[in-house]
């Protein structure tokens, strides 16, 4: 099947916009969320969650990037958002596979869901790290990066696992970069023309009981 007809565009790209307006979404509060847990721990679970889905439905754009019909592997594009992002499948790794993690006899340092830093909303020089579970003899962590050439935090907010920082913002633009570019791409590939719909159908069903008269 040629790509400019392949209808698996159109489920790609449909793939492909929900996990994009999802990201969208997740991270639009999530330095709002952190930012919260050192008066009010409670705000430490959404804050987690919206890490931690963060990670998945990144996972899942990369892999609906590279199943998308007719888009090169060698498409400069895909290759440097794939390369910007790559640190993603490292994290859904290690978090889809906690079972084998947790079971090995070498009990690894860090804390089992991370450690989690955020700049201070207050005061940009300043960054808070919190560990997500027990600490144990020799826990290690990372925390918030600081670049040296550009004074300044690397992300608003950092989640680290393995000694290694998974910095929301420069992988949040770099999915915004590439969205703007395959979502056209996949638009203008598919022949017959396509658009993306803003409302979707609802279908409403409701149960009628009826009434039955005694005699």
């Amino acid at each position: 099947m040629h790509a400019s007809s392949d209808i698996r565009i159109v489920k790609c790209l449909d793939g492909l916009h929900y996990s994009f307006e999802i990201l969208r979404y997740v991270y639009s509060s999530l330095h709002e969320v952190c930012a919260k847990i050192k008066d009010d721990q409670e705000a430490l679970i959404p804050a987690i969650w919206q890490c931690w889905s963060f990670v998945d439905v990144l996972h899942r754009i990369r892999e609906i990037a590279q199943a998308l019909p007719g888009l090169s592997r060698k498409d400069k594009e895909l290759v440097s958002f794939l390369e910007e992002t790559n640190l993603a499948e490292e994290y859904r790794h290690y978090i889809q596979h906690l079972r084998a993690e947790l079971s090995k006899r070498e009990v690894s340092p860090f804390p089992v869901w991370g450690s989690l830093s955020w700049v201070d909303p207050k005061d940009s020089s300043c960054t808070h790290t919190v560990f997500i579970g027990a600490q144990i003899s020799s826990t290690s962590y990372s925390g918030s990066v600081f670049d040296t050439v550009e004074r300044k935090w690397v992300s608003k907010v950092c989640l680290g696992v393995r000694e290694k920082s998974f910095n929301f913002d420069p992988i949040f633009e770099a999915c915004t970069r590439f969205q703007k570019y395959i979502v056209p791409w996949a638009l203008s590939t598919y022949k017959p023309e396509i658009r993306i719909i803003a409302k979707v159908p609802i279908v409403t069903m409701q149960v009628v009981e009826s009434k039955r008269s005694l005699t």
